[in-house]
């Protein structure tokens, strides 16, 4: 068997090398890590000297669309191409394959006869994003409870590297030794032969969610605490310690690329930046670009460019959002991709392309070219050009390229718009051996429009159809092995490969051939809709309660030794073509507790204190904006911190703990919030127009003009079973607290919105639906009842008091009886997309009192919930986390509040436990959340 392979190894090698003669367009480079081969200059024409003639009509019937059809021209268009990918070792020992993240690797592995040589289910989470890395023999995979290193040739485990809290991504090898980033604020090294632990880096202020770069002697990685590391590598003489870190103005969730000196990367500040890796000096930091963040992936080295991947700024289903724009008709669009649906193709017939075909173009491989003109001017500066997604910029000084192909005076951008999914950021391209950039693009007008993977010639509008074709809204990721693609679909719906230099292709898994069918029981940690084994559009991770899915963030297939190598639904699965298959047994868990903060409540209180300062700096605030895809089907909960009571809330609780130096102007601060919002009217929602944007994102032009035109409101979301909410009360009395001059007012404005008992629609059957009005009723309630304690009226309004205390204590004890961990949406039921909400709808809206209540009497079946919650969803904790149940990347920011609270106030964990949950803010400003934890953390020293 091993004899077959290396004589079939040795055959596609000599092809390969033929290719490169014949070619000369492959370089060699050192492997992974080390000095890269220098780029040479990038000659680019920016405009077209002439004008292909195209034959392709725009009407051609959907049945014709895909055949290849005649050109009259072959005008060749553009400037010289960028260098290829150099040929690197055959392994895929960082995260998309080098240091330049071209997802691009020589050993290319093509077969029609391909079967699943073996796999493996693994117990620990592995999120959808991580890639698994090959190097040594050895497939690393890293999970949410620590890295296995699986033998690549039958899938047993040869170590095992265990830990408490899960690794933050990939790992990278580098000269023998295994580099990883991990939640417990670790930077590792192991041998990578054996897992023998060697050194770690403890000085980061938070966990790492980065791969790790090794170049010139230095690990160089972001961290979520804002800073860029550069760590001494294993066996340099400043091995495990600090060499230089630079800071940024948002936490880092974006892998950083590498060429000639210098590291690039984005933070979540929105911009891009350039450091020389020796010092860490700046080189330069881009402009504010677009999009909802920088997340999951990495930037791309292409020549003298480097490309980032924007995430869509139109949050899907609401208004401001993709509400805010409107189609012929006067209806609001629910999706971007109907937006960019209508802007690119108009009144287009079904099935028409992005433009005509032009032939004989050398440049593209063989592969049939189209005139991408529909999608460069829809993105035009001035017209739509907040919608791009692919960024390019100048390595030189970090400023955009743009080109005018129209010669119209107007800049024109990649040729790309949103596809994939609702919310996060895209599939980053590849560069292929032709020194083509590939990316998946929109390419054919349907009611939900095809995508492919395109080749874009840069400087150009056209782009080669290279193959993979598919729905726009189903997201893929492609890699690159000598000159075959390679595409993992998401939900496990399709993963094949096709050609570069011809039309082969091939398929691994497909709806007809599922890996249901190919490899039953291979999905052993899913739980999922059985009825659909071949669409698996709903589905999750873990049990009933699990809250994320893979319509998100994807992997991309590995090609290493022969064998082609990739993670779904939480398995590893090799395709080869020895036989017979290798079922492997489940990788179960083992269990470890090593990890315990250890700062002092001081640095607590200069965390919160430093929160504060921002929100005070920044004035009023409005609600905060992200994109979080389907969650509008929760869109009362949608517009977080639009309730001014939540404001009131936080900062009169944070109130005792910030710098006595801040607390005159704090308490000013939550005086003009009451003048606002509670005296004299009592509004529900602060809306968006008056106030400070919380978020490090700028909202496209269409959304900021809609929010600056929805002003505050008496009521609230129609959504909830109350008229006002009963939150406030609590807040009203925390803030009375704090500002008593205001007592009586608060009271007499309280008592103005007090409905009891609670209105006829919050009967026990809906409060066991949406526990989390369960727990705001509670709430009100109790913060009323203290109110007016303090105001002195609990005699002269004795009835009131009464029917309130018998309403909560009636509420009480329910809560107590109808809790359970389990949530009444099952993936079968229509209402599938309320699961979003799984473990943390149950401790939203939760506070101190309630949390003592719970402690003393269903304390058992919180610990019981909690522990389950903490496996299925394993990244809780972690603030904007790239995972979710519906059709999107990112998960709801309730998590991270909901349950630390739960663990802070119903389980009580001492500070040391609750620091490791600990993460950072989801916004530049006004994380109530977060300042939220802050004060946990300080109160349980």
């Amino acid at each position: 068997m091993n004899k077959d392979k290396r004589i079939i190894g040795f055959i596609s090698l000599l092809l390969v090398f033929i290719f490169i003669v014949s070619s000369c367009r492959r370089y060699p480079i050192p492997p992974t890590g080390g000095t890269e081969t220098p780029t040479p200059p990038l000659q680019v024409i920016t405009t077209e000297t002439s004008t292909p003639t195209p034959i392709m009509q725009e009407d051609i019937p959907p049945f014709f669309a895909y055949i290849p059809l005649l050109a009259s021209t072959s005008l060749e268009v553009g400037g010289p191409l960028p260098t290829p990918p150099p040929a690197g070792n055959g392994d895929w020992a960082t995260v998309a394959g080098n240091p330049q993240r071209t997802s691009w690797s020589s050993e290319e592995v093509r077969d029609n006869q391909a079967v699943v040589e073996w796999y493996r289910p693994i117990e620990a989470y592995i999120s959808p994003n991580v890639q698994l890395i090959a190097s040594q023999g050895l497939i690393f995979v890293a999970t949410s409870r620590g890295l296995y290193a699986l033998n690549a040739y039958n899938g047993q485990l040869a170590w095992r590297f265990d830990t408490e809290m899960p690794i933050g991504n990939s790992p990278t090898v580098d000269n023998g030794v295994l580099y990883f980033g991990s939640y417990d604020h670790k930077l590792y090294a192991l041998r990578a032969s054996d897992g023998t632990f060697l050194w770690s880096f403890n000085g980061a202020g938070s966990g790492y969610s980065t791969n790790p770069l090794v170049v010139d002697g230095k690990v160089l990685l972001g961290n979520r605490d804002g800073y860029f590391y550069a760590i001494g590598a294993d066996g340099s003489s400043q091995q495990g310690t600090q060499i230089w870190r630079f800071k940024t103005d948002g936490f880092i969730d974006l892998s950083a690329a590498y060429s000639d000196g210098v590291v690039y990367f984005a933070s979540n500040d929105n911009h891009a930046y350039a450091l020389r890796s020796n010092d860490g000096g700046l080189v330069w930091k881009s402009d504010l670009l677009p999009g909802d963040g920088y997340d999951s992936f990495w930037p791309v080295i292409y020549g003298n460019y480097v490309v980032f991947s924007a995430a869509s700024g139109y949050r899907t289903g609401m208004n401001p959002g993709s509400m805010s724009i409107s189609d012929g008709q006067g209806n609001p669009y629910g999706r971007i991709f109907d937006i960019d649906r209508d802007g690119i193709f108009g009144n287009s017939p079904q099935g028409a392309f992005i433009g005509p075909e032009v032939s004989n173009q050398t440049w593209a491989s063989g592969k049939k070219v189209l005139d991408a003109s529909r999608i460069t001017n829809y993105l035009e500066a001035g017209n739509h050009d907040d919608r791009r997604t692919l960024i390019v910029l100048k390595r030189s000084d970090g400023k955009e390229y743009t080109f005018d192909s129209d010669n119209d005076g107007k800049a024109e951008y990649a040729p790309s718009v949103s596809t994939g999914t609702q919310s996060g950021n895209q599939y980053p391209p590849v560069v292929g051996p032709d020194g083509i950039l590939y990316y998946t693009a929109v390419m054919q007008y349907f009611s939900i429009p095809q995508v492919k993977v395109l080749g874009w010639k840069l400087g150009t509008k056209y782009v080669s159809l290279a193959g993979g074709q598919g729905a726009i809204d189903e997201p893929q990721a492609i890699s690159i092995g000598g000159n075959t693609f390679y595409r993992n679909l998401c939900c496990d719906r399709v993963g094949d490969w096709f050609a570069l230099e011809s039309n082969r292709a091939g398929r691994l898994w497909q709806y007809d051939s599922p890996l249901s069918v190919q490899i039953p029981g291979y999905d052993a940690m899913w739980y999922a809709d059985e009825s659909e084994n071949s669409g698996r559009l709903r589905g999750n991770f873990g049990t009933i309660n699990g809250i994320y899915h893979n319509h998100g963030d994807q992997n991309p297939i590995i090609p290493y030794q022969d064998n082609l190598y990739v993670h779904r639904s939480n398995a590893i699965i090799s395709y080869g073509t020895s036989s017979p298959l290798i079922v492997q047994p489940l990788l179960t868990i083992n269990e470890t507790q090593v990890f315990s903060g250890d700062k002092s409540q001081s640095e607590f209180q200069q965390k919160l204190t430093a929160e504060v300062q921002k929100m005070l700096d920044a004035g009023h605030l409005r609600p905060g904006y992200t994109n979080n895809g389907q969650f509008s089907n929760y869109s009362q909960l949608y517009n977080y911190f639009e309730n001014p009571g939540e404001t009131l809330n936080a900062l009169s609780r944070a109130y005792p703990y910030v710098s006595v130096s801040i607390q005159p102007l704090l308490k000013q601060y939550l005086i003009e919030e009451f003048d606002l919002y509670f005296d004299p009217n009592m509004l529900a929602k602060t809306g968006w127009r008056d106030g400070a944007p919380r978020e490090w994102m700028p909202l496209p032009k269409e959304v900021q003009s809609d929010a600056d035109s929805i002003g505050p409101a008496p009521g609230g979301d129609p959504r909830w079973s109350w008229p006002y909410p009963p939150f406030n009360f609590y807040a009203m009395w925390k803030y009375a607290q704090i500002v008593p001059e205001d007592i009586q007012v608060a009271y007499s404005l309280a008592k103005s919105k007090l409905v009891v008992p609670v209105p006829a629609l919050a009967t026990n059957d809906y409060l066991i639906e949406k526990p989390f009005e369960h727990n705001a009723y509670i709430a009100g309630y109790f913060g009323f009842l203290q109110l007016q304690e303090l105001a002195g009226k609990a005699q002269q309004d004795n009835g009131l008091r009464t029917q309130v205390t018998n309403e909560m204590n009636r509420l009480m004890t329910l809560r107590a009886q109808t809790f359970s961990k389990d949530t009444i949406w099952d993936v079968n039921s229509r209402y599938y997309h309320l699961r979003t909400l799984n473990i943390s709808r149950n401790f939203i809206y939760l506070v101190p009192e309630l949390g003592d209540y719970l402690n003393l009497n269903i304390k058992t079946r919180i610990e019981q919930a909690l522990s389950e919650y903490n496996k299925i969803a394993p990244y809780w904790f972690v603030a904007r986390y790239n995972a979710t149940v519906n059709e999107g990347v990112r998960q709801n920011l309730y998590d991270y509040g909901a349950l630390f609270q739960a663990y802070a106030y119903i389980l009580k964990l001492d500070s040391g436990n609750l620091q490791k949950y600990l993460d950072v803010p989801a916004f530049k400003t006004g994380d109530l959340f977060y300042i939220q934890n802050l004060i946990a953390v300080i109160e349980a020293f």
